[in-house]
C-alpha cells in the first residue's frame, strides 16, 4: 500500500511539474503573440491613416474642379460651354472617385458571398493561434469527468471525500479564472480564452460531481440536488458573459456529455430530462446574450439529442414526463429564442406561404420535437397522460401563433394533432343501448375540439382578417373533426351520431356563409365557402353508402372549380389537383375492395351509378377552366373514369364480378382486349393535344395497347374458337367473333395511324396485325353462319361452305384493287391483287380438288390465265401510278 501512495505521490509531482512548465511556456507564446497582434495592428493604422489622407486630395480636386466649371458656366452663360479645369484635376479626380465606387460595390459583393469562407479563416486563424488553450480547457474539463468516474471505480477514499475534493478541484479552476479574468494584463488582447478554459472544465466537473452525488449516493434530495444544478448552470452562464463563447462552448458540450461519462445505471428518467432541461435553460440565456448562432445550434443537438433518447426508452409510466419535457422544449428553443423570457407578442401582420415557409430554424426545430413525439403516441397504448399531454401541445402552438404571425402554420399542426388524438386515443367501447355514447370520451373531446378550433379562427379571423391560416382553421376544423369521428363509428351506431352531427354541420355551414357575405378579402369568402360546401357534402356522405364520399369529392371539385371562376380567386392550382388524385385513387381501388362488391346505390349497382356522374363532374369543372392547364388535368381526369367504368361494368354485367387479372375468362379476355385497346387509342389521341401531360398520356396509351396485345395473342393461341370448342353465338353477325377480331382490327387500323409518328416502324407492325386480324374475323364470321355457335375447324365443312369463302374473298379482293386505284395507293393495290391471287390458288386447288380428266386440266388453264391476268392487272396499276 505504501509502495502505491509513493508512486501516487510521484506522479503527482510530475503533473504539477508538467502543468508549471506548461503554463511558462503558454505565457512566453502568449506575450509573443500579443507583440505580433500589436505589431498588426500599429500597421492597419498606418495604412488606413494613408488611405484616408489620399481620397481627402482627390475629394478636394474634384470638388475645387466643380467649382470652376459653375463659375465658368454662371460668368458665360450665354456662350459655349468650355471646360477651364485644370486637366492635371481633371484626369486624377475623375478615375479616383470611378475607382473608389467601384471599389466600394466590389467590397460589399465580396463580404456577402464569402461569410462562410470568412468564418471557416477566421475559426481556422483562432484555433491557429490558441489551440493549445483550446486544448488544456478541454483536457481539464475531461480530467473532472474522469476523476468523478475515479471516484466510483477507485474505492480508496469514502464517497463524501472523493466528492469534497473534486468539487474542490472545480471551484479552483473557477476562482483561478475569475481572478486572471479580473487581473487581464497578461492575457489582453486575446479574448480571454485561458479563463474561459479553466472556468469551463470548473464547471463541467461541479455539473458531473452533482449529479453523481444524487443519483449514485443519494446524497443529496431531489430539491437540493435541483437548487444545486440551478445554481451551477446560472453561474456558468453569468460568467460565459464576461469570459466569452469559449467558456460557453465548453459548457454546453461538457454539461450535455455528462450522462455519457457519469453512467449510473439507475435509469431515472426524470433525473436525466430535469439535469438536460438546466442546461439547455443556461445555455439559452448565453446564447441570447453571446450573439452567437452557433451556440444555438449546439444546444438544438444536445437537447433534441437526448430527448430522442428518453422517446427510445420511455415506459408506461413515463408519458407525463416526456410529455411535459416536449412542451418545455417547444418554449425554451422556440418561443423564448424568437419572443424573449417573458413571451413577448412580436408580430402579428400578414404573410405569403412562400414566407411562411421559409421561416428557419423554427419549423424544423418544431419538427423534430412533435413528429417523434407524435410517432410515440401511435405506437403506444392509449393512455389518459398522452391526451392531457397532446391537449397542452394543441393549446400552446395555438398560443404561440398569436404571438407571432410567422408561425401561422402551427394551426394546421394543431388541427393535424387533435385528428390524431382523435384517432389513438379510440378505445371507447360502445354499449348496446348507450344512445349518449357521443358526449362521452373521445367522442365528446372531438366534439369539443372541433368546435373551440372553430370559434378560434373565427374570433381571430375577425381580428387579423388578414391572416388566411385563422379562416381555414375556421372554415375546416369541424368538418375534419366529425369526419375522423366518422370514419371511426360502425355502421350501426351512426344512426344514433348521424343527427347531431348533421345539426353541427348544418349549423357550422351557416355561419361560415354568413361570415362569407361579411369577408373582407376574395380569399377569406372562398375558403368560408368551401368549408360551408365541405360540411355539406359530409352530411351527405354519412346519409350515403361509401361510394356517396367519392361523389361529394367528386362535387367539391365542381364547386371549388366555380367558386374560384366566378370570386376570380387567384387559387394554386394543386390543392384541387390532389382532391382530383384522391376521387381518383378511390374511383380505381373500389372495385376490388370486398365492401364495394354488393354495393348498391338508388337500387342499381354503385359502379353504374358514380363512374357516369364522376365522368360528367370532371368534364363540367374541366369547362370552367378554360385555357389552362386545370382544364387538360380535369378532362383526363374524366377519361380516367370513363376507362374505369368501360373496364369494370362491362366484366360486372358479363361474368357478375369485376375482373381478376389472375383468373380471367375466355369471354373476359375478349372483352378487356377491346375495352384496353380503345383506351389505348383515346389516350394516345389526347396524347396530341394535352401539352405538358401529353408524354404522360402516351405512355400510358402504349402501355394500354400492349396489354390488349397480349390478351389477344394468348386467345389466338391458346383460346382460339377455330382450334377449341368455344361457344361464341348463334347470331350470325353479331357475336363474340367480332367482339374478339373484328372490333380489335379495326383498333388496330387507328393505333397504326396514332403511333406513326412516335415510331413507323411500330406502325407498319401494326398495320399488319390489323390485316392478320381482319382476315381472321371475315373468315371466322363466315363459318359461324355455317356452322353455328361453334366454329372449331374439326368439324365437317361443306361445298357450299367452301364456294361461299372464295366468292366473298374475291369481292373484297377485287374492292379492295379498285379503292386503291381510286385513291392511288399503291399498297392498297398489292393488298387486293393477294388477295384475288389467293382467292384463284384456293378454287382451283381446294373448291376443284374433286374434278378429273378434261374438267381438271381446264381447271389448271384457267388458273394459270387468271395469276397471268392479275399479273398484268398489277403491272398496268403499277405503270400508271408511276406516271401520274
Amino acid at each position: 500500500m505504501d509502495g502505491v501512495l509513493v508512486l501516487i505521490v510521484l506522479f503527482a509531482l510530475v503533473v504539477i511539474a508538467g502543468a508549471i512548465a506548461g503554463l511558462i511556456a503558454l505565457t512566453k507564446v502568449s506575450a509573443l503573440q500579443h507583440d505580433v497582434a500589436s505589431l498588426k495592428k500599429q500597421l492597419n493604422e498606418i495604412v488606413k491613416k494613408t488611405s484616408i489622407q489620399e481620397s481627402q486630395y482627390v475629394v478636394r480636386d474634384f470638388t475645387e474642379h466643380q467649382k470652376d466649371v459653375s463659375n465658368n458656366e454662371e460668368g458665360h452663360s450665354d456662350s459655349p460651354r468650355v471646360e477651364q479645369a485644370n486637366p492635371i484635376n481633371v484626369i486624377v479626380s475623375k478615375p479616383a472617385l470611378a475607382n473608389q465606387t467601384s471599389a466600394a460595390h466590389s467590397l460589399a459583393k465580396k463580404r456577402s458571398s464569402s461569410r462562410v469562407d470568412a468564418f471557416i479563416k477566421k475559426f481556422k486563424v483562432e484555433f491557429q493561434q490558441n489551440w493549445m488553450t483550446w486544448i488544456g480547457g478541454i483536457a481539464l474539463a475531461f480530467g473532472g469527468i474522469f476523476l468523478a468516474k475515479y471516484s466510483l471505480d477507485a474505492g480508496l477514499l469514502s464517497p463524501s471525500l472523493r466528492l469534497t475534493l473534486g468539487g474542490l478541484f472545480g471551484i479552483s479552476l473557477i476562482t483561478v479564472a475569475e481572478y486572471l479574468h479580473r487581473k487581464g494584463v497578461v492575457f489582453e488582447g486575446f479574448n480571454n480564452y485561458i479563463p474561459a478554459a479553466l472556468a469551463g472544465g470548473g464547471f463541467i466537473s461541479c455539473f458531473a460531481l452533482t449529479l453523481l452525488a444524487y443519483s449514485s449516493y443519494s446524497m443529496l434530495s431531489p430539491t437540493t440536488a435541483f437548487v444545486l444544478l440551478a445554481v451551477i448552470a446560472l453561474t456558468a452562464s453569468s460568467m460565459a458573459l464576461r469570459l466569452g463563447p469559449l467558456l460557453a462552448v465548453l459548457g454546453i458540450v461538457g454539461a450535455y456529455s455528462v450522462p455519457l461519462w457519469v453512467n449510473t445505471g439507475s435509469g431515472n428518467l426524470v433525473a436525466l430530462l430535469t439535469y438536460i432541461g438546466f442546461v439547455t435553460l443556461s445555455a439559452v440565456l448565453v446564447a441570447q446574450k453571446v450573439k452567437r448562432n452557433w451556440l444555438w445550434y449546439l444546444l438544438w443537438a444536445g437537447h433534441v439529442g437526448w430527448y430522442w433518447v428518453a422517446l427510445s426508452v420511455i415506459n408506461a409510466h413515463q408519458y407525463w414526463i416526456v410529455g411535459v419535457f416536449a412542451l418545455l422544449s417547444v418554449i425554451g428553443l422556440i418561443a423564448m429564442m424568437r419572443l424573449g423570457i417573458t413571451l413577448r407578442l412580436l408580430e402579428y401582420r400578414s404573410h405569403s406561404l412562400k414566407r411562411l415557409l421559409k421561416l428557419q430554424p423554427d419549423h424544423p426545430l418544431l419538427l423534430a420535437i412533435v413528429v417523434p413525439l407524435l410517432f410515440t403516441i401511435v405506437i403506444s397504448m392509449a393512455s389518459v397522460q398522452w391526451q392531457i399531454v397532446m391537449v397542452c401541445l394543441i393549446v400552446m402552438l395555438l398560443f404561440l401563433v398569436l404571438q407571432n404571425s410567422r408561425w401561422d402554420l402551427w394551426q394546421g399542426l394543431a388541427l393535424l394533432i387533435a385528428v390524431l388524438l382523435v384517432v389513438t386515443q379510440h378505445n371507447y367501447t360502445i354499449g348496446s343501448n348507450d344512445h349518449l355514447f357521443i358526449f362521452k370520451n373521445i367522442y365528446g373531446l372531438g366534439l369539443l375540439l372541433g368546435i373551440g378550433f372553430c370559434v378560434y379562427g373565427l374570433y381571430f379571423g375577425a381580428r387579423y382578417y388578414k391572416r388566411l391560416s385563422f379562416h381555414l382553421v375556421a372554415a375546416f376544423s369541424l368538418f375534419a373533426l366529425i369526419a375522423t369521428l366518422y370514419t371511426l363509428t360502425s355502421e350501426q351506431d351512426l344512426a344514433v351520431a348521424y343527427s347531431l352531427w348533421t345539426v353541427l354541420l348544418l349549423l357550422g355551414s351557416g355561419v361560415l356563409i354568413k361570415c362569407a357575405h361579411n369577408a373582407h378579402t376574395q380569399w377569406q369568402q372562398f375558403s368560408y365557402w368551401v368549408g360551408a360546401n365541405a360540411n355539406v357534402t359530409l352530411c351527405l356522405t354519412m346519409l350515403l353508402a361509401d361510394s356517396g364520399l367519392t361523389l361529394a369529392l367528386a362535387i367539391q371539385v365542381l364547386v371549388i372549380s366555380y367558386l374560384v371562376k366566378r370570386k376570380n380567386v387567384p387559387m394554386p392550382h394543386w390543392p384541387i389537383k390532389a382532391l382530383v388524385a384522391g376521387v381518383l385513387a378511390r374511383l380505381t381501388f373500389a372495385p376490388w375492395i370486398e365492401s364495394y362488391t354488393d354495393l348498391t346505390l338508388l337500387s342499381m349497382h354503385w359502379s353504374i351509378v358514380v363512374y357516369p356522374i364522376a365522368v360528367g363532374l370532371f368534364w363540367f369543372a374541366a369547362k370552367l377552366w378554360q385555357k389552362t392547364d386545370m382544364k387538360i388535368w380535369l378532362e383526363g381526369a374524366a377519361l380516367h373514369c370513363l376507362a374505369l367504368f368501360i373496364t369494370t361494368e362491362t366484366s360486372y354485367q358479363l361474368v357478375g364480378h369485376y375482373p381478376q387479372l389472375g383468373s380471367l375468362s375466355f369471354y373476359e379476355q375478349v372483352l378487356l382486349s377491346c375495352n384496353w385497346l380503345t383506351l389505348g387509342c383515346v389516350y394516345l389521341y389526347r396524347g396530341q393535344s394535352a401539352g405538358q401531360l401529353g408524354k404522360l398520356y402516351t405512355i400510358a396509351g402504349l402501355i394500354l395497347s400492349a396489354l390488349a396485345g397480349l390478351l389477344l395473342l394468348n386467345t389466338t393461341l391458346n383460346e382460339n374458337p377455330l382450334l377449341t370448342s368455344l361457344y361464341v353465338g348463334e347470331t350470325p353477325v353479331f357475336n363474340w367473333v367480332i367482339v374478339m377480331w373484328l372490333i380489335p382490327s379495326a383498333l388496330a387500323l387507328w393505333l397504326a395511324k396514332l403511333v406513326k409518328p412516335i415510331n413507323a416502324q411500330l406502325s407498319k407492325i401494326t398495320l399488319a396485325v390489323a390485316g392478320v386480324l381482319t382476315a381472321i374475323a371475315i373468315t371466322a364470321l363466315i363459318r359461324q353462319y355455317w356452322q353455328g355457335a361453334y366454329i372449331y375447324l374439326g368439324k365437317t365443312t361443306s361445298d357450299a361452305e367452301l364456294y361461299s369463302y372464295s366468292i366473298i374473298w374475291l369481292m373484297l379482293g377485287a374492292l379492295v384493287v379498285i379503292s386503291g386505284h381510286l385513291k392511288q395507293q399503291l399498297l392498297l393495290q398489292k393488298v387486293g391483287l393477294g388477295i384475288l391471287g389467293a382467292v384463284i390458288v384456293k378454287v382451283f386447288l381446294i373448291d376443284m380438288a374433286s374434278l378429273t380428266g378434261l374438267l381438271k386440266a381446264i381447271s389448271f388453264i384457267g388458273l394459270g390465265l387468271s395469276l397471268v391476268g392479275l399479273s398484268w392487272l398489277f403491272q398496268k396499276l403499277r405503270s400508271k401510278a408511276q406516271v401520274s
